[in-house]
C-alpha cells in the first residue's frame, strides 16, 4: 500500500511526537538538567514578575528538599554499612 504525501507527513508528525515526549522526559529526569534550568532562571530572575518569582522560588526549594531527602538516605544507607 502506498501512502500519500499527507498520510505520510501525519505518520512522521506522529513519530516525532513520540520523540519529543521521550526525550522531554529523558531530560527532566537527570537532575543536572533540572538544576541547570534553575539556575538559569535564578540568574535572570530580576527580570520576572513577582509572581513569576514565586513560583521560580518554590521550584528551587523543592529541589533543595528533594537533595536533602536524598543525602538523608544515602546517610541512613552509609551508618547501615558502618554498623551492620
Amino acid at each position: 500500500m502506498v501512502l500519500t504525501a499527507a498520510e505520510k507527513r501525519a505518520r512522521n508528525a506522529g513519530y516525532q511526537a513520540r520523540w519529543r515526549v521521550r526525550r522531554a522526559a529523558a531530560l527532566k529526569a537527570r537532575p543536572e538538567v533540572v538544576e541547570g534550568d534553575l539556575m538559569q532562571r535564578a540568574e535572570r530572575s530580576n527580570a520576572l514578575s513577582e509572581q513569576e518569582r514565586l513560583a521560580l522560588a518554590d521550584a528551587l526549594a523543592d529541589a533543595a528538599m528533594g537533595h536533602l531527602r536524598r543525602s538523608q538516605q544515602l546517610a541512613a544507607l552509609a551508618r547501615r554499612v558502618r554498623f551492620p
